[in-house]
């Protein structure tokens, strides 16, 4: 057999025209004017999957390549793989069913499989880890967007005390719990969980809720929903799964995975967050009324928070919405006054 196409030599860009000689067991590459390249085993060359309307090439143990100038020619292959890739890819049926199958089958591992496993594997995190992360990223934070809080001593402390009393009134361990109080201007009236029971307060959302105790107290049972569900933990464990997925679809090629890292996990996880974000409102909601505080605490600490919700009140569009990583302050309100 004799097959005739272009020779790639190995970690060059030069090219030659050439020949491919097939004899039994051997493979011989030869240049235009007969003289030989290469001489290898059948065995020690590496085919590629055969597709229709593309020319399957030879790559060698040395890095070369050789590829037919004829796209049918098909190499010799005893792989069951092969001809069934062939027979499949030929079918058009087969292909369009393929471009449907498989973005379904991501789909539901990504958005189904992905959370279940990392729902069970948060659970099996022991606190060490759990305290390694939290510090990580108060480090982060505290290098790069907090300063000391402006919030007096004994403000700070009455809340303290008021919400770590709710805390042993609720059966709730409040020795698992830390609450810090800081500046963050970028960061605006805001609250953070992190995973070993740090609960973050900006100083904007207790000027904002300053005069009701109970709406601030619903505001941080919020953040500790988050981590008695071990959210922190899970969100890690999908974002992994999914980097995984990703990594294997892309390779470890650093612009793709740098754009998926940067911009695509963080739209393929605002998902988790927005179930988990209704998950900690149910939970600020549930223990509220286990202490006799009325709902309408967390309704009012909502609607303070839309007053400057710029970009996500009534007037957002759709795909803002829902590419949001956190449910709407009116959309929050909702669940509430149906809670």
């Amino acid at each position: 057999m004799e097959v005739y196409g272009t020779y790639y030599f190995p970690r060059s860009s030069k090219t030659c025209a050439a020949k491919v000689e097939i004899n039994k067991d051997a493979l011989k590459v030869l240049s235009a004017n007969g003289l030989l390249i290469l001489e290898v085993e059948q065995n020690s060359v590496l085919k590629n999957l055969p597709v229709p309307g593309v020319s399957s090439s030879l790559e060698f143990f040395d890095g070369s390549i050789f590829i037919p100038h004829d796209s049918s020619i098909r190499w010799f292959s005893d792989a069951l793989s092969a001809k069934v890739a062939e027979k499949l890819a030929s079918n058009l049926k087969v292909v369009i069913a393929m471009f449907i199958v498989i973005p379904l089958f991501m789909w539901i591992l990504i958005f189904s499989v992905i959370p279940g496993i990392g729902a069970y594997a948060a659970e099996k995190v022991p606190e060490a880890p759990k305290r390694i992360i939290s510090k990580n990223v108060m480090d982060y934070l505290s290098e790069r967007y907090f300063t000391k809080s402006e919030i007096n001593d004994e403000d700070r402390a009455l809340i303290k005390g008021y919400f770590f009393a709710n805390l042993e009134l609720m059966g709730l361990n409040r020795n698992q719990y830390e609450l810090l109080f800081y500046k963050a201007d970028i960061f605006g009236a805001n609250a953070f969980a992190l995973p070993d029971g740090t609960i973050i307060l900006t100083d904007e959302m207790v000027d904002k809720l300053s005069s009701r105790p109970n709406a601030l107290l619903a505001i941080l049972l919020h953040e500790v929903g988050h981590v008695e569900n071990n959210h922190s933990v899970k969100q890690i464990v999908q974002s992994f799964g999914v980097g995984l997925i990703f990594t294997y679809l892309i390779g470890d090629v650093q612009g793709l995975s740098e754009l998926v890292t940067g911009s695509g996990l963080g739209l393929l996880q605002s998902s988790f967050s927005r179930d988990m974000e209704i998950e900690a409102d149910s939970f600020s909601l549930e223990y509220l009324a286990k202490i006799g505080i009325s709902k309408t605490e967390f309704i009012f600490a909502m609607e303070k928070i839309l007053e400057n919700d710029d970009g996500e009140g009534d007037g957002s569009p759709v795909y803002t919405r829902y590419l949001s990583s956190h449910p709407h302050a009116d959309k929050r309100i909702s669940l509430a006054e149906s809670y």
